[in-house]
């Protein structure tokens, strides 16, 4: 369970003396998912709405909002690795080929289709 790994990570650093990244990211990642676990569970399908918890506030009056566009060539380059960016590329094509990619690749490739590309994020997550 993520406690006992926290617990599990804490006891090192006290038993070894050695406080490092390492021990520090893993239960940070731990907690952060332990929030969307949470945050999902109060506010339920409408986080995955268009315009999500913001609601009318997301259609330019709130600093978050944003009118997402779609180019569906764009689209289908993000998941075939053809985009012509190599961080973007290498990620997707690995996913493509293996089936897997690392959260950090997760987070640069999501990053990308939504804010470079201004592409819904939820088409990303019907890919993956």
């Amino acid at each position: 369970s993520p406690r006992f790994v926290a617990k599990e990570c804490r006891r090192y650093e006290e038993e070894t003396g050695i406080v490092n990244k390492s021990t520090y990211w893993v239960v940070f990642e731990l907690l952060w998912g332990a929030y969307y676990r949470f945050f999902a569970a109060k506010h339920g399908n409408s986080i995955f709405f268009l315009d999500g918890l913001l609601g009318r506030d997301a259609q330019g009056s709130h600093p978050n909002s944003r009118k997402w566009g779609l180019n569906k060539k764009s689209l289908q380059a993000w998941k075939d690795g053809m985009t012509g960016y190599p961080l973007v590329d290498a990620n997707m094509r690995e996913l493509a080929a293996t089936g897997f990619m690392s959260n950090r690749g997760r987070q640069n490739v999501a990053s990308f289709l939504a804010l470079d590309m201004n592409t819904d994020w939820r088409y990303g997550a019907d890919h993956f």
